[in-house]
């Protein structure tokens, strides 16, 4: 069993760094061989409860030195029964088999102690388990209950990854079905005009099956005429705004079905974006019908495609990366406020991660099973605004061919992410007060009012409080969005997270690429230090990406040409000698730095923390000397 004076930051660190690069299987087979290592324990596993058989079922376990094969075990009589009904973690320090006779599978072991602890989903249902179990007593231990909770919370959230992508999966089955269980010709075509999906309908409309169709050019399938006047409405539609790149053609047009037989037909073509990559909706069909089924289709489409987003980021605070004093405040805030409904305003420099901590918010919310609809309100034109918040009536303006929701509506029931808040105008905040007082609105050129249940999280770069002064704020509106406020650090606040980061960004370009990550060397490290990183996060993505771009073996980082020039750090410097006022290389600015630490370290005895120590002789946290003396190679003489 580890003792309580092993689990430093390094422990802890090893730990994240030892779970978080895999997902799915993997993921679990790095986490109990890490939790079993340490934890210093024979045996460790994760499940996946089945409640209608009351049985668990191990994604992975560890014991001794591999993996046991699949298993899986009922729970009546075995120590994991107190954790499945009471829903806690569960200590046995020793005498395990007297206590649990009748489980077959301890003695095999040699089990004597087991440790375990519950994954429950948002909701507070069961998920499944985490345990581990020794042949030693496993003595009581905070910190190494502590270690313990860290491993079973990394499990719960994979397990609520994977329930979500079930979840994802049903949505697209759902809308593979309503798709192919329509009426009408139904042809998805890529940007080339080339056909990449159809439905049943269509199949049996022009006499073909997707399959000998697949990727071959759609001209053939109505008339030259009808073929020109589509590319033509194609390329019109790219010069739309996103939410008007649909048309419909009220004269129709020709297809050439089975045998090559014309036949008359109304239709609309849809443009739409997929990973930069636009495509096309072919909808042939009964001018009664079309608007209802395209209404349904578009929403579908519309919330599988928010889904997709959720699940691509769905990390929770993983995704969060650091340790700094200023986070770990951020993410207190986070855990006070997600599980109420009250109002959230997110403020910080922009590239801080305000989009990551409204993330967080919703996903540990009671709202987190329903959509998260995110709006950056310097990107949609002011002319598009209202429509694009609160939705339009067929009619209502030039280009209106239909009824459109608007982003309220789709969040209702769950969480709008209002990003760039201070960008909208004056009679926009009018309309936005009325929907955070009443819960109400009207759609552009509708008469019918509208309630909708949302809670909205607002994020922005500006100072709001200067601009109320200036009139280009409501005062009454920032009163609405500023009840619970959240400040999102910069990074030359955060200390040490940049390296943190930088290694966080590095191994996710290795994992992509299918390569080994880099180490951070001490020069490294040193350069990120003593950059300012006035585009914060954002910048140091860009600047690792480009690193590891322009690295010339694949085996090492090139930050020296990566990181951009710029203005003299504001980060405290070491303590300058009268003696020395002339100017120093950075060679030589580092050898000074290294000399002051080493100076303080023997004054306090190598002393690094506590009353008298080297910290408190320079002034520095003790984490931040520690990371410098890794950073600058300083160990302790033998």
């Amino acid at each position: 069993m580890i003792r309580d004076s092993e689990l430093d930051a390094g422990t802890l660190r090893a730990i994240v760094e030892g779970t978080s690069a895999e997902v799915g299987e993997e993921f679990f087979d790095q986490l109990v061989k890490h939790l079993a290592q340490a934890m210093g324990t024979k045996a460790a596993w994760v499940t996946e409860w089945l409640p209608d058989v009351r049985r668990l079922r191990a994604f992975s376990f560890w014991v001794g030195d591999g993996y046991f094969g699949d298993y899986e075990y009922e729970v009546p009589g075995t120590p994991c029964e107190a954790v499945v009904d009471n829903l806690e973690l569960i200590h046995v320090p020793a005498r395990l088999l007297e206590l649990y006779p009748g489980d077959p599978d301890l003695a095999p072991l040699g089990a004597v102690s087991y440790m375990g602890a519950p994954l429950l989903d948002l909701d507070g249902s069961l998920l499944g388990h985490v345990a581990v179990l020794h042949d030693q007593p496993l003595p009581e231990s905070e910190r190494a209950r502590a270690i313990f909770r860290i491993f079973a919370g990394r499990a719960a959230a994979e397990l609520r990854r994977l329930r979500r992508d079930r979840v994802l999966r049903e949505r697209e089955q759902e809308l593979s079905t309503l798709i192919d269980s329509a009426m009408d010709a139904i042809l998805v075509l890529d940007e080339k005009f080339r056909i990449a999906g159809m439905n049943r309908a269509a199949e049996e409309t022009f006499g073909v099956s997707e399959e000998d169709v697949a990727e071959t050019a759609f001209e053939p399938f109505v008339t030259s005429e009808c073929h020109g006047r589509l590319i033509y409405l194609s390329k019109e539609l790219a010069r739309q705004p996103e939410g008007r790149q649909s048309v419909w053609l009220p004269d129709g047009l020709t297809g050439i079905g089975a045998g090559g037989a014309p036949f008359p037909a109304e239709a609309t073509l849809s443009r739409f974006e997929v990973s930069g990559r636009p495509g096309f909706t072919l909808i042939l069909r009964n001018v009664n019908d079309r608007i209802e089924a395209e209404r349904r289709i578009r929403a579908l489409i519309e919330e599988t495609a928010y889904l997709r987003e959720e699940i691509a980021a769905l990390q929770g605070f993983d995704e969060i990366v650091g340790t700094s004093d200023a986070l770990r405040s951020v993410l207190a805030d986070i855990e006070r406020v997600a599980a109420t409904d009250t109002t959230v305003l997110i403020t910080g420099e922009t590239g801080t991660g305000k989009e990551l901590i409204a993330r967080a918010l919703h996903e540990r919310s009671l709202r987190a099973e329903k959509p998260l609809i995110k709006v950056n309100c310097a990107a949609i034109p002011q002319s598009l605004q209202e429509s694009e918040f609160f939705g339009h009536v067929k009619g209502a303006f030039t280009g209106a061919t239909q009824n459109r929701d608007g982003r309220f509506k789709l969040a209702d029931g769950g969480t709008i992410f209002l990003d760039e808040v201070g960008e909208l105008p004056l009679d926009l905040q009018v309309k936005l007060l009325r929907v955070l007082q009443e819960g109400e609105f009207e759609a552009v050129g509708g008469t019918k009012t509208e309630r909708v249940d949302v809670r909205v999280i607002a994020a922005t770069n500006r100072d709001l409080d200067r601009m109320v002064g200036e009139g280009k704020f409501r005062s009454d509106l920032l009163y609405r969005l500023n009840v619970f406020p959240i400040h999102s650090p910069p990074l030359r606040e955060r200390g040490d997270d940049v390296v943190l980061l930088a290694e966080s960004f590095a191994r996710s370009l290795a994992a992509r690429s299918g390569r080994t990550a880099p180490e951070l060397t001490a020069d490294c490290r040193a350069r990120l230090l003593r950059y300012d990183w006035p585009g914060n996060v954002r910048e140091l993505h860009n600047v690792i990406e480009r690193a590891w771009i322009t690295s010339p073996d694949g085996k090492r980082l090139d930050l020296e040409r990566a990181i951009p020039d710029a203005p003299a750090s504001t980060r405290p410097a070491p303590p300058a000698r009268a003696d020395d006022a002339r100017i120093r290389t950075a060679s030589e600015m580092q050898d000074f730095e290294r000399e002051n630490l080493v100076r303080a370290l023997e004054a306090a005895g190598w002393k690094v923390s506590g009353a008298g120590g080297a910290a408190e002789l320079l002034g520095l946290n003790p984490n931040t000397l520690s990371s410098r003396m890794k950073a600058l190679g300083i160990e302790r003489p033998r």
